[in-house]
């Protein structure tokens, strides 16, 4: 098994993290089983390209499996879509149920494992420190009050219907390949699975540790704090650049100023001031958001369309893995002729729900907003047991738990809980993590309204429940409406009685910065005192037209929302804005086409930027490197294509310019290139900066003589390396967590990079990218595609049969028709299985990894 397993096993769940690469330092083979023998045995050759199976079929050849719920049909088509039909939602879940673990079961298992803390069972003793993690964050215990809130509702219902449909198949059929290779059994699924599958895409989204990695800059490299602005300086903010619309966002409230967030807190008089905690934060990192972490989506109003109703674009850029993180279906719910649900779109597999998508109504699409829903403290501690809260000491909560490790020693691991949140420490430095996630939230219920929406009052009505993760979501309803909301729950933080923003760590011991009426692990009255006025976030109602692509929300937006760190370098929306800008001005209608176009637009604005400082100091380089970067940059007008040597180079001299400008001051301070600035803090610097002047040396650099360095080393690394144009640098190599090179996807260049619209993020750790790209029309069809295919099982059709077109810019036309040949039928019959829940020993105990 590949070094980066644990890594891969986390982005096939959702989102690019670091974790897994960190789990895994050493080699991983040898807990592999020999792929050979049984593991490709006859069970994986079956003629419709899934598993072979042991349930009756109907005279057709279709499977036959009963659901206790209703009826249900499962038709795929000739993407591998399915198409399922069903008699009531339950119905429909169970068959969802079935058709996750049909099509997906591996990667929903190690999406629970990885949030319940349960890998080490499975892969032995190199995932003990991600599980380690895991449980003393305590993601199983959020899951299971989540569940306790919407266990009795509608949403509860298809969540637990779904948990019967995953156990149904796995009961009536062989393992993926996956298991075989490295002899291990799942354990049965429960709903508090499906819950933990939600808690990973929140935390993926929202959870950081930011605050401690801001203070250990701020105490290791204290000049460099006009280097982390509260807010980024650039004039493509979302609210402020969309066109028409109605405004509504609370009163701005300033951010404090440098001086005020310098003086990060201490947690008392008599007690000990919060000390260096880089190694705190850099053994927290690995299992944080990755900043700034992207996605592109924009709405059309019909006043600008050809056809005269809305158009809705949405890319997420999260991991790229194999199996894609997404699955696409379309969900139906028929009685009597009527539909009462028809959504079609993307899901998590382990979610019974269209996450994006649209239904014959509606049509939506999420960005991650960056928002500050995590806060941390630190307290004075008397003993070893016990630590200060409001004057009183306390005793901290503490229980232990066994991790059960394949083919080793079981591990002890102690959960330290305060009154704030779990209790997180290394090498002497603590702190106590609240974070939204950790108490029982309402986002299943959320996600179930809008695929249920029939114009954009349904669609507010439905967001209004999604506590985190916090998103920027845009939606457009058939009859013309418009709509863009920040989604998610703001704490109020308050010190001494005045409201700050969350960019510290706070002084537990005097309850400062503390959440009321919020409990960890607890049930919270989301619309009480402890929250920002939800009616105040900031919105649009029938905006013409708005883009968000993770940038800034307003040009002076309310602190509660988020501070720089929180959002990504403007250049995507500002070029989205430009290209609706231009489109509009120009009279001619937006198409579906456009929206196509802009969504594979490779034109990069960080490029614009940095290409004058380049040819601004040619003077300073040596010939040889001054020819080059004349010839070739000249002319470069930022398109990050595949044949080009220009961009080549470009991409190249980017990050060897930021490393000669940072490394000399960070370095010594024990801070690496994941401290470093943004990088369109870099591009803002003036000419004559001090951060320039390399202290290695007794001469006073300025930009030019660093640019001129850069740009040698560029040259210079291309030549080493071989390169010749874009395309041997931007290549997509997306690898099966497995060592069989005939899992892997086939390795091939592609356009885009970081900082463009059409985005693709090479060379750092897992690749990430546009993780589903979809433009969504009313009244003809819409269009989308995933990078890969929709089936786990290498023996598919749909294993990576979407992979070439979507590397190219192309995409899949997609309608609410049912099609496909009917492939299962699901009969009204058998047993429910909600009364007998699966306990917490079954869903994480040895029995999982033991491969019996």
């Amino acid at each position: 098994m590949r070094d980066d397993f644990i890594h891969a096993a986390v982005t096939v769940a959702c989102a690019a993290l670091l974790v897994l690469s960190a789990v895994f330092a050493g080699g991983f083979l040898s807990l592999a089983a020999p792929v050979s023998g049984e593991a490709w045995g006859p069970a994986y050759g079956a003629n419709d390209g899934s598993v072979a199976d042991t349930v009756a079929r109907t005279a057709t050849g279709a499977k036959r499996v009963e659901n206790p719920y209703g009826t249900a049909t499962v038709r795929y088509d000739e993407d591998g879509v399915p198409h399922i039909t069903a008699s009531n939602e339950r119905a429909m879940a169970f068959a969802v149920g079935y058709v996750h673990a049909r099509d997906r079961l591996f990667q929903m298992d190690l999406q629970r494992r990885l949030m319940a803390g349960n890998l080490s069972a499975a892969f032995g003793a190199q995932a003990v420190e991600s599980d380690r993690f895991h449980r003393k964050m305590g993601f199983e215990d959020a899951a299971e009050a989540s569940w306790e809130t919407i266990q009795g509702t509608e949403s509860g219902e298809s969540v637990a219907a779904y948990t019967e449909g995953v156990n149904r198949y796995m009961d009536a059929q062989p393992l993926p390949l996956e298991f075989r290779l490295n002899d291990y059994e799942p354990t049965r699924w429960d709903e508090v699975d499906t819950l933990l599958v939600g808690k990973l895409i929140a935390w993926q989204l929202t959870g950081d540790f930011r605050d401690v990695q801001q203070q250990t800059v701020e105490q290791r490299l204290p000049e460099a704090a006009d280097l982390y602005p509260q807010q980024l300086d650039h004039d493509s903010a979302i609210v402020d650049r969309a066109v028409g619309g109605e405004v509504v966002a609370g009163e701005t409230a300033s951010m404090p100023t440098d001086a005020e967030r310098a003086s990060l807190e201490a947690p008392g008089d008599g007690g000990r001031a919060v000390g260096d905690m880089r190694a705190l934060y850099e053994s927290l990192a690995p299992y944080q958001t990755e900043p700034g972490i992207g996605s592109n989506s924009w709405v059309v109003s019909g006043e600008h369309t050809d056809s005269g109703t809305p158009i809705v674009a949405n890319d997420p850029h999260l991991g790229l893995t194999v199996p894609p993180v997404w699955y696409e279906q379309h969900l139906v719910v028929e009685d009597g002729g009527e539909r009462s649900l028809d959504v079609r779109g993307v899901a998590f597999p382990g979610l019974p729900v269209v996450v994006i998508g649209q239904n014959r109504d509606v049509a939506w699409g999420f960005t991650n907003v960056g928002a500050d829903q995590t806060d941390l403290y630190s307290y004075v501690r008397p003993s070893e047991d016990t630590y200060l809260y409001e004057g009183e000491e306390r005793e901290i909560e503490r229980t232990t738990e066994t991790i059960p490790v394949k083919d080793g020693e079981d591990v002890e691991v102690t959960i330290e809980r305060t009154v704030h949140g779990p209790l997180l420490e290394r090498e002497g430095e603590e702190v106590a993590v609240s974070w939204l996630g950790l108490a029982g939230t309402r986002e299943a219920q959320g996600i179930r309204g809008l695929n249920h929406a029939e114009d954009i009052d349904d669609v507010e009505a439905a967001v209004r429940l999604m506590d985190t993760p916090t998103q920027n979501i845009v939606a457009a309803d058939r009859d013309g409406g418009t709509y863009f909301r920040i989604t998610g729950r703001y704490p109020i933080r308050t010190v001494d009685g005045e409201t700050v923003p969350g960019n510290r760590v706070f002084n537990g011991s005097a309850g400062h910065g503390e959440w009321q009426g919020w409990e960890p692990y607890g049930q919270v009255d989301w619309d009480g005192p402890g929250f920002h006025d939800y009616e105040e976030v900031p919105h649009v109602r029938d905006p013409e037209y708005l883009a968000t692509a993770n940038q800034r929300t307003m040009d002076d937006p309310p602190f509660y929302i988020s501070y720089s760190p929180g959002y990504a370098d403007p250049y995507r929306g500002a070029r989205i804005y430009d290209r609706l800008d231009a489109r509009v001005e120009s009279d001619d209608p937006v198409t579906r086409e456009f929206m196509q176009q802009v969504q594979r637009d490779v034109r990069s604005a960080a490029a614009q930027e940095f290409k004058p400082i380049i040819l601004n100091a040619t003077d300073a380089m040596e010939p040889e490197t001054r020819a080059a970067a004349a010839l070739e940059l000249e002319d470069f007008r930022g398109r990050m294509r595949q044949g080009s040597e220009d961009a080549l180079l470009y991409a190249l001299f980017r990050d060897h310019y930021r490393n000669a400008t940072f490394y000399d001051e960070y370095h010594p301070a024990g801070l690496d290139e994941s401290y470093y600035p943004k990088y369109s803090t870099l591009a803002g610097l003036p000419a004559d900066s001090e951060w320039f002047d390399d202290e290695r040396t007794p001469e006073t650099e300025t930009r030019a003589d660093i640019v001129a360095r850069a740009m040698r080393l560029a040259v210079e690394e291309r030549e080493e390396r071989g390169l010749e144009t874009y395309a041997d640098y931007n290549v997509v190599d997306l690898n099966h967590p497995f060592p069989v090179e005939a899992l892997d996807y086939p390795e091939a260049p592609t356009d885009g990079s970081l900082f463009t619209v059409s985005n693709f993020r090479v060379n750092r750790g897992t690749q990430a990218g546009s993780s589903w790209r979809m433009v969504a029309t009313f009244g003809s069809p819409s269009v989308g595609i995933i990078p890969g295919g929709q089936s786990a099982n290498y023996f598919s059709p749909h294993y990576a049969d979407q992979l070439d077109e979507w590397r190219e810019g192309e995409y899949r036309e997609f309608t609410f028709e049912v099609e496909g040949t009917r492939e299962i039928v699901f009969v009204e019959g058998g047993e429910s299985l909600a009364e007998r829940r699966v306990t917490s020993d079954e869903r994480g105990g040895s029995d999982g990894g033991a491969g019996e």
